[in-house]
């Protein structure tokens, strides 16, 4: 396949207005791409570079191969490696959602970061579902695809209003500092939405009103917080039976 070199390229400006389009992700590296194809999501287009095309051989259709330049010139990251690929945006129905048993709620959490570990730790102890309020951070742009490692696409993420909350089938257990009711498996018997709140402010008033439990974690040590993504960690393993509380 020939090269593409020029920036005047039809299918490089093609691929410079996905960039561009709020309706799409960009995946990076051949492990995030594999992993999306592998959960048979169709790309709406993918590129390499004539390198990457030249060690691995035929990519799937429909791709592009493009220079060095030009490829650098569209990829997030620093060190790119010669593949990368734009998904539609796969956000599920809040109806969806609801229909899974265990999901997560970030309440305005803000950084990619935190938000693409959570989402990654919810895959890994089996909760399959996640809803976002109160504008938190997407969790399919560049850096928090990169925190899940892809498992973005393994879970149902939909967002809604605060009032929408009020609809669901689950048990509503916020995770607070100063909650209630310590943590234990045995919170974990029903339908159960685990809520997590923005870094700095925590979870809003208006959520823990509409909790069925406020929670915390116990601590022995004199740290008096931990980082939202450790204690999501900890809860979900928790949930998980890990390291095995039957309380």
């Amino acid at each position: 396949m020939q090269t593409v070199t020029s920036r005047h390229n039809p299918l490089y400006r093609a691929l410079c207005a996905l960039r561009k389009d709020k309706g799409v992700m960009l995946l990076e590296g051949r492990r995030l791409v594999e992993d999306a194809l592998s959960r048979e999501i169709t790309p709406k287009t993918l590129a390499v570079t004539k390198a990457y095309f030249e060690a691995h051989g035929p990519i799937i259709p429909p791709h592009v191969v493009l220079s060095e330049g030009l490829f650098a010139l569209l990829a997030e990251t620093d060190t790119p490696q010669g593949i990368l690929a734009f998904f539609d945006i796969p956000w599920a129905d809040l109806r969806e959602v609801m229909e899974q048993d265990r999901i997560i709620i970030l309440d305005g959490i803000q950084d990619p970061g935190n938000m693409g570990t959570i989402i990654r730790t919810a895959e890994a102890f089996g909760f399959s579902g996640m809803i976002l309020v109160n504008e938190a951070a997407n969790p399919f742009s560049p850096k928090a695809i990169r925190a899940s490692m892809g498992s973005c696409l393994g879970l149902r993420i939909a967002r809604c209003a605060t009032e929408e909350l009020k609809a669901l089938p689950h048990r509503i257990i916020s995770l607070v500092l100063h909650g209630s009711t310590r943590l234990t498996k045995s919170l974990f018997t029903t339908k159960v939405a685990v809520c997590l709140g923005q870094e700095s402010a925590g979870i809003s008033p208006e959520i823990i009103e509409l909790s069925h439990d406020t929670v915390y974690i116990p601590m022995e040590g004199r740290t008096e917080s931990l980082n939202v993504a450790v204690a999501a960690g900890i809860v979900m393993a928790a949930a998980a039976g890990i390291p095995g509380d039957s309380q």
